[in-house]
């Protein structure tokens, strides 16, 4: 009992020891505080007097700078927020949503059923999204915006290949990329995906293998495929696969060679893969060049930028931009440059970025645009990723064509007008593409003999 008693004491008198040191350092911080200019100047406007450094620092002093450096502390959080928030003012906009928290609040914590708090948020964000009256100012869900930003990125995590499901409801393997970890372990166009990591997948659709391939978080995924009526194994290590967006080939007619690059759409990595494949066509002596966005979407601005710079002199405009009053004009600051003929294919989905590849053509190289007129969107979109996720769109700007038309739900005019009828028509052959052909045939007679 006596040796308990102790052991009680010693402890009681060591949690006293530690309490001293903690109020001690406590009052030299203080103490170095009240020797700083701003602390001293504290101290004679609330007339704090001392008469000996080393005597205790009294209650006012501790009061005095516990509200000093509150006040300190809420400052450096505004000044936190502002810098993060690129110099938006939160305060006035919480009282601009003070409304819609309070609606938010009062619901989600009143309510006698259960709420889908996310879906009551993404609803409200749709509909403040939607109210703006404006067809390309959107917000996405996460699933969305993980596509857009593959699409656009022209990257993801991977095997390389494209699948779809036939009409047996099976999925096949509908396209392999060249060099991909797919092309290299044996996986072959056609073949019938059968299981995925010994996983039954002949009730699954294609979305749920490539969901599950990009999601993985395993380096290999084992396929059992169903080849020539034969089953097999392939082991496929997965990697950061870059995405084909550019194909071309070289045409010869009487003696003249014409390259054709398709580009599918507009990512951060286009512009590589036109220049490559463009320097391949040129090695073959092409002396003119047919580039085919018909269906092509858009994209990044900077992408398509890069490539009509490839074609325009130093000095001429690509495109302008129109913000409010303010026009820019975007011009090709490159020393690169071509001189042979160019002729871009489009229809009624080439649109946005495909739309400004055409007009600078047209209307900077003095190329030709064969087609139908294309979809007509005239404005420019930026992106921002919210933190869970998720994604808006909105537009900031307006663009014209280097002479300053808006071809906003107008599109590009074509300087020759070219319609594919259906594959039906009986006046049709559909194994022959008629804007094309006409583009080789128009590129044809420019190049000299």
């Amino acid at each position: 009992m006596i040796r308990k008693k102790e052991s009680k004491e010693i402890i009681k008198l060591e949690k006293q020891k530690i309490k001293e040191a903690k109020k001690k350092i406590k009052l030299e911080k203080q103490e170095r505080f009240y020797n700083t200019k701003i602390g001293k100047k504290i101290r004679k406007i609330f007339r704090v007097k001392r008469t000996n450094n080393q005597e205790p620092i009294t209650l006012k002093e501790q009061i005095i700078s516990m509200i000093y450096f509150e006040i300190l502390g809420f400052i450096i959080c505004l000044l936190v927020l502002f810098v993060l928030s690129g110099g938006r003012n939160y305060i006035k906009s919480y009282i601009e949503l003070k409304k819609l928290i309070n609606v938010y609040d009062t619901v989600t914590s009143n309510y006698y059923g259960k709420i889908d708090k996310q879906a009551m948020i993404d609803n409200a964000i749709e509909s403040m999204m939607s109210e703006v009256g404006d067809d390309y100012t959107t917000y996405t869900d996460k699933q969305e915006t993980t596509d857009f930003l593959e699409n656009v990125e022209g990257t993801y995590e991977g095997i390389g290949c494209t699948v779809a499901t036939n009409a047996n409801g099976e999925i096949y393997v509908a396209s392999i990329f060249k060099d991909s970890p797919a092309a290299t372990a044996g996986l072959k166009e056609k073949d019938i995906i059968i299981k995925i990591d010994d996983e039954d997948y002949s009730k699954k659709t294609s979305n749920d293998m490539a969901n599950y391939v990009k999601n993985n978080k395993n380096t290999k995924i084992k396929l059992t495929v169903k080849r020539d009526n034969e089953e097999k194994e392939i082991t496929i290590t997965r990697k950061k696969i870059s995405i084909p967006t550019v194909k071309g080939e070289v045409i010869t007619r009487d003696d003249k060679k014409i390259g054709y690059i398709q580009i599918a759409i507009f990512s951060s990595n286009t512009y590589e893969q036109f220049k490559k494949e463009l320097d391949t066509l040129e090695k073959e002596k092409i002396q003119g060049l047919i580039i085919d966005v018909r269906s092509n979407t858009g994209g990044y601005l900077n992408s398509v930028t890069d490539i009509a710079s490839i074609f325009l002199k130093k000095g001429d405009v690509i495109y302008q931009l129109e913000s409010g009053k303010k026009i820019e004009k975007i011009k090709d600051k490159t020393k690169e440059n071509r001189t042979y003929p160019v002729a871009i294919l489009i229809n009624a989905a080439s649109a946005s970025a495909s739309e400004i590849l055409a007009a600078s053509i047209k209307e900077s190289y003095k190329g030709l645009v064969i087609g139908t007129n294309s979809y007509g969107k005239g404005t420019v979109q930026k992106t921002k990723k919210l933190s869970d996720g998720t994604m808006i769109k909105y537009t900031i700007q307006k663009w014209l064509t280097p002479d300053g038309n808006w071809i906003n739900e107008e599109g590009v005019t074509p300087t020759t007008f070219v319609e594919l009828k259906s594959s039906t028509a009986k006046d049709e052959n559909p194994n022959i593409d008629k804007q094309k052909e006409t583009a080789i045939a128009e590129l044809s007679e420019k190049i000299k003999s």
